[in-house]
């Protein structure tokens, strides 16, 4: 990201009010990507004047009135949303307010083929898979942002920075982060998904192969199982979680209960044995054990690495049928 990058993006925020497009509330249109991630985003994208870009997400219509600031007078800029409401009523804002944007009703799953090639796509969901649409329509040495699964377990969310290169498979960085599912979309599901008897607020999900009652035996478990502090900086979690989704040591689970959401280890071969990590707590049941041992040993080797950055995980794609899958390495 070089400074010039950042400085137009500050001044296209400057420019543009977001309360123009999300309401002076905030709350015109849900969800609603904050402003501060809309921006930071855009500056990782590069948008430089002149640019052909797609954006997959209308929304509310304001990062797509950031784009067009950005590619000036030269550039285009085109957005697709599913919903054909939230493309009349951008259409609307981006005539009222000056904004240079085409505002399209349909499927972004299969990006805008009419429009194509684009310099830059910016996409503010997250898809099942990457689509090979997106990466078909991106012009060589062009590059695409958007939200990715890095697991089938619940939460594995990030952002992927994809650039299209001309020699060969395309560069893919990812980064923590997130944004919401994309509409009617089945999403990869957990091998053994459960919730509480008693409180469906609580749940657990694992890729292991377990039945319902044994994956509910280690949610109630977690729910009685002592807790300790754990010392962390801000986004430690973040980073922590998706490493141990790259690395995916045996029994991994994520969990909610009364401490909050968080990611660890399950195992069965008798008393139920379980640990979890949330943003501020390492819970163990039994008080010894084992697998609270390996789930601290995994932390401290993540420690010992560096505490290494979503950024910072070698990450690839990896083709299938309907798209491209994210993967991220562990650094160990």
């Amino acid at each position: 990201m070089s400074p010039s990058t950042t400085d137009a993006v500050d001044a296209a925020a400057r420019a543009i009010p977001a309360e123009l497009y999300h309401g002076k509330d905030g709350k015109a249109v849900r969800p609603c990507t904050p402003a501060p991630v809309t921006l930071r985003h855009l500056r990782m994208l590069d948008v430089r004047p002149g640019m052909r870009v797609l954006e997959i997400g209308t929304g509310s219509g304001y990062s797509a009135a950031l784009l067009s600031h950005l590619v000036g007078p030269t550039g285009a800029v085109v957005t697709v949303d599913i919903s054909a409401d939230l493309s009349e009523r951008a259409r609307g804002l981006f005539a009222e307010h000056g904004h240079r944007v085409e505002a399209v009703h349909g499927d972004g799953l299969h990006g805008w083929r009419e429009g194509a090639p684009f310099d830059r796509i910016f996409v503010g969901t997250t898809p099942p898979q990457i689509p090979t649409a997106w990466l078909d329509q991106l012009a060589p040495g062009g590059e695409l942002i958007a939200g990715c699964l890095l697991s089938s377990l619940p939460g594995a969310y990030a952002v992927a920075q994809i650039r299209n290169t001309t020699h060969g498979e395309p560069d893919v960085f990812v980064h923590a982060g997130g944004y919401t599912p994309t509409i009617g979309d089945e999403k990869p599901q957990a091998a053994t998904y459960v919730t509480a008897d008693d409180d469906d607020r609580f749940d657990l999900a694992t890729n292991a192969a377990i039945t319902e009652d044994a994956a509910r035996e280690l949610l109630a478990a977690l729910r009685v199982g002592r807790a300790t502090t754990w010392t962390t900086e801000p986004d430690d979690y973040l980073h922590l979680k998706n490493w141990l989704i790259a690395r995916d040591p045996e029994g991994l689970l994520v969990a909610t209960t009364e401490l909050g959401t968080g990611i660890g280890l399950g195992s069965l071969g008798g008393e139920p044995d379980a640990a979890f990590v949330t943003g501020a707590h390492l819970v163990t049941r039994p008080a010894d054990s084992a697998v609270g041992t390996k789930l601290h040993d995994l932390i401290t080797a993540w420690r010992l690495v560096g505490s290494p950055a979503t950024h910072e995980l070698p990450a690839r794609l990896v083709r299938s049928e309907n798209g491209y899958t994210v993967t991220v390495q562990p650094l160990i």
